[in-house]
């Protein structure tokens, strides 16, 4: 067998297995790294936590985009939000929370304004 053809069949034969390392190592996914929340039970009512793995990446102790210092009335509502929160960092969008997203989950507070 030339060089040639023995060069060809190694580059195909290496290209060939980092093609199928890169597909196996994709389809396994780490726990550690898959978003998850928590509500937060809080004094006057609740928050959440978003975590990947066991580490916090966002405590929300508070309504976000509400005037002052507002928790959420219900477990429910906190968790909507989270998962709202989850969906848009999943999407590569900033998780930051308009007042429309907020009236689409029917965020309320106690506090009327």
């Amino acid at each position: 067998m030339s060089s040639t053809v023995k060069y060809w069949v190694f580059l195909v034969l290496f290209l060939t297995l980092g093609f199928i390392y890169s597909v196996c190592n994709q389809s396994t996914i780490d726990k550690n790294q898959l978003l998850h929340c928590q509500v937060v039970h809080l004094n006057d009512g609740f928050g959440y936590q978003i975590m990947r793995g066991k580490k916090i990446v966002i405590l929300q102790e508070y309504i976000p985009g509400f005037p002052g210092k507002q928790n959420f009335v219900s477990e429910e509502q906190a968790l909507k939000t989270a998962n709202l929160v989850i969906s848009k960092l999943e999407n590569g969008e900033s998780p930051i929370l308009l007042p429309s997203d907020l009236e689409k989950l029917h965020i309320s507070s106690k506090v009327s304004h």
